[in-house]
């Protein structure tokens, strides 16, 4: 038997009834034997509600009340939360079986690293899937000049880390998950990949950050501006993403993600541009 540590993981919700049952189900079906998952709903009328009410027998604890976006949800849950392993899954996104465990052994036999994270499909309103992001180990110059991204569905770390970090900021609306992770760069945290699909991120048209683009772009510039030492269109920064890319491409091969790169071919002749929450729904 092992000492599994506790994980909570926190959803928060809004008018997602169409999506809420599957994102439960993949969170309660884990068969993880110390699972602390809260549910933050913002108040929905769509049926919502009553969707959790059929699992608030396994859930620690779930509201429905007005809150200022999935940001404040999130920090309202995580306040909440008392695991030494803590995530957030939204209610459109789904865990595969084995998620947890899986990550728990990664922090029982790494107790150095503080945030672990895997890799992730993409799947449509039916669950089908439409691509899959494959990751390689960290690198804290790529992810901040763009050359290189983190899952958030995927994406797990430990509590202490969280705090120390001063936790998710309701300030911000879409980026909130790349200022969390920055901060934690900022800390020296460290990051260690999983090679292994964690979860899958629904593309729909729905999805808070397929949406006000520009308003996007602008929390991702903030965020950049206050932790890059150059600009993140400067040539310093277009030499780092593109260097960062050359090394990604390395790594994918060492792991023998070989055709997989090879059909990702036509998208990586697009023009230059940093990689952020947003592209993946392009």
């Amino acid at each position: 038997m092992k000492d599994w540590p506790r994980i909570s993981v926190i959803t928060p919700s809004y008018q997602q009834a169409l999506f809420l049952q599957e994102t439960l189900r993949s969170v309660l079906t884990q068969d993880y034997p110390n699972l602390e998952y809260i549910v933050i709903d913002g108040g929905s009328t769509d049926g919502s509600v009553e969707i959790i009410k059929k699992h608030e027998n396994q859930l620690s604890f779930w509201v429905s009340e007005k809150d200022r976006g999935a940001a404040d949800a999130i920090r309202k849950g995580f306040e909440r939360a008392t695991g030494a392993i803590m995530a957030y899954l939204n209610s459109d996104d789904v865990y595969l079986p084995g998620t947890l465990k899986a990550v728990a052994e990664v922090f029982i036999q790494d107790p150095s690293c503080d945030l672990v994270f895997g890799d992730s499909y993409w799947i449509d309103t039916e669950s089908r899937v439409l691509a899959e992001r494959r990751q390689t180990p960290f690198s804290a110059k790529r992810y901040l000049y763009g050359g290189a991204d983190i899952p958030q569905p995927s994406t797990f770390w430990k509590r202490e880390m969280y705090l120390k970090a001063g936790g998710i900021n309701p300030e911000f609306h879409f980026a909130f998950d790349m200022d969390l992770f920055c901060r934690f760069i900022s800390l020296s945290a460290r990051f260690k990949h999983v090679k292994r699909f964690l979860s899958s991120a629904r593309i729909h048209s729905e999805a808070k950050s397929s949406t006000l683009h520009d308003t996007y772009d602008k929390e991702l510039a903030k965020i950049r501006s206050a932790h890059l030492p150059y600009p993140v269109r400067s040539l310093y920064g277009r030499f780092t993403r593109n260097l960062g890319r050359i090394q990604r491409t390395c790594w994918y091969l060492i792991q023998g993600d070989l055709f997989w790169l090879l059909n990702r071919i036509p998208d990586r002749l697009r023009a230059d541009e940093p990689v952020g929450p947003r592209t993946r729904w392009k």
